[in-house]
């Protein structure tokens, strides 16, 4: 029973120890903060135990500038440990740092109901994932698919979710190994919540490279995950396919990207290329 109230004593006197100059005692003896003029100590009523009746004991607390500090410390923490945690999953799932760049702050809302879109999937992500609802972007070269694609992945990663950002050239690349590796690195994709395939159709069209390349959308059909795919490809082109083997990878496509956007405009491409075309005829004088 000594060693309780010592434990008590204890609490008592550590109350103390977070005074600081300008601090004070308010009328009832409590320990008063001198900047926010908010109490550091409260009573703290302990139960009966031991034969001994219940005590109330006086113990410390952070005033209201103290919890303040204590929060924003905590959030300071949290977000240290979220940029790493998202630096991570960029370095993991983005296979071209050019993507990183696309965001929606950047978008110009050519299309304004697709970026709404965007936008919107982000917003119901759970429910987009819970359903296993992907987004297929497809129209002309340069409009803007790619971009929106690694909007939604950019926006996604904020939160935390898993997301890589590659193409089938990339992918082929890598499945140049034996049966096993092959497996493995095909298995790995399924591991993100999201999978964003850029360029469906601008692959090899080999007997290999297709097979392949039905063997990735396949093996993501049945993990039964999202999928986001963006093409040059025209829906009469995906319904309509040149072979037996693209057709069974434009029915998986079409089967998990309910959500089909079409991008429609001028290439931003080749809009960039004129601006660029334009300043350095004006830096070199030859306007």
């Amino acid at each position: 029973m000594e060693r309780t109230g010592n434990i008590l004593e204890g609490l008592v006197n550590h109350s103390l120890k977070n005074q600081e100059e300008g601090d004070y005692m308010d009328a009832e003896g409590f320990l008063m903060c001198g900047k926010c003029h908010t109490r550091k100590q409260r009573d703290v009523l302990f139960p009966a135990f031991g034969g001994k009746e219940e005590r109330l004991v006086r113990v410390g607390i952070p005033c209201e500038c103290r919890q303040k500090e204590i929060e924003a410390e905590r959030a300071a923490e949290e977000k240290r440990e979220f940029l790493q945690r998202m630096e991570v999953l960029r370095r993991d799932g983005i296979t071209d740092p050019a993507y990183l760049q696309y965001t929606f702050d950047k978008d110009d809302r050519r299309n304004p109901e697709v970026s709404d879109v965007c936008r919107k999937y982000v917003e119901n992500w759970e429910e987009m994932k819970k359903n296993n609802i992907g987004i297929l972007f497809y129209g002309g070269v340069g409009t803007g698919k790619s971009f929106l694609a690694c909007c939604i992945a950019n926006a996604l990663l904020e939160k935390l979710v898993s997301v890589s950002v590659t193409n089938f050239p990339r992918i082929l690349n890598r499945l140049q190994g034996f049966d096993e590796e092959r497996q493995a690195f095909i298995d790995k994709l399924q591991r993100y919540k999201l999978l964003v395939i850029d360029d469906l159709g601008v692959e090899r069209d080999t007997s290999y490279s297709v097979e392949q390349v039905f063997n990735v959308v396949d093996t993501r059909s049945r993990s039964g995950m999202p999928l986001i795919v963006t093409t040059n490809l025209s829906m009469e082109d995906l319904k309509n396919p040149p072979s037996l083997a693209h057709s069974r990878i434009y029915d998986r496509v079409l089967e998990m990207c309910p959500i089909r956007l079409k991008l429609v405009g001028e290439s931003r491409r080749t809009g960039n290329a004129i601006d660029r075309r334009d300043k350095a005829r004006k830096l070199l004088g030859l306007e």
